[in-house]
């Protein structure tokens, strides 16, 4: 049933469907298939309603997010290797075709159009020119940064890091130095759509986790000089065991 905004002393109030205050219109959420435009429960009741639906449903949303990840993963992963069998492709800037790796590789898979120098060159230029805009840009990025990483999936334990270890025989799945204080590396980065649970997570020695970064695994290994055919293999009969 409609009803009707109610007037006092020139501001607007609504009747709040869920807790029944009388608040004014700012306290309501847009919704624009509504007559009023606006929400028919506060925004103080829509957020007591998502905090509850969380917690009732948080397995499912678990689960719905790792299938996500698997899927995104997957095709991430089939993307870039498809562009690296190739082997080459003609940059758009300069049209010299050059080798795959002279190009930026994209978060969701694949190789940028345009090769590294180019895409460098045109960054510089950018920065030299607009030097308060590069500077808004940069913060901006580094606050949807911080934003992402706070939907980050995260639950992989201190049992499942000893059991990740004891797999690789506490060795650095990359290069095989065997150490005591391994690191936890995102064999997806947390850059690129990874997260921190068990299906992301492999040993690592300091030295290959900095090297490795937000590098895509399938790239950055094989140029490594102690890259390991069998090592590959090992990290990925490993990962896809939580699959």
């Amino acid at each position: 049933m409609r009803k009707e905004h109610i007037s006092k002393n020139g501001i607007e109030y609504k009747e709040c469907s869920s807790c029944k205050r009388i608040l004014e219109l700012d306290k309501y959420s847009k919704n624009k298939p509504s007559w009023d435009g606006l929400k028919p429960y506060c925004k103080e009741c829509a957020s007591k309603k998502g905090t509850k639906y969380r917690k009732e449903n948080h397995e499912d949303d678990l689960r719905r997010k790792r299938e996500w990840y698997s899927d995104t993963k997957n095709r991430i992963i089939e993307r870039t290797e498809k562009e690296l069998k190739i082997g080459s492709k003609v940059c758009t800037k300069c049209n010299k075709e050059l080798n795959i790796k002279e190009f930026r590789e994209r978060t969701n898979g694949g190789f940028y159009s345009v090769c590294r120098e180019c895409e460098n060159e045109y960054n510089k230029q950018y920065r030299k020119e607009n030097p308060e805009t590069y500077k808004v840009v940069h913060t901006i990025t580094e606050q949807r940064r911080r934003e992402k990483s706070k939907n980050v999936i995260s639950d992989f334990s201190s049992f499942d890091w000893k059991q990740c270890k004891h797999y690789f025989n506490n060795e650095c799945a990359y290069c095989g130095r065997k150490l005591k204080n391994l690191t936890q590396d995102h064999f997806i980065p947390l850059s690129k759509g990874g997260n921190y649970t068990k299906n992301n997570i492999i040993p690592a020695c300091r030295n290959c986790n900095s090297q490795k970064h937000n590098k895509n695994f399938s790239t950055w290994y094989k140029e490594q000089k102690f890259y390991s055919k069998e090592r590959e293999n090992k990290i990925i009969k490993y990962l896809s065991t939580f699959k």
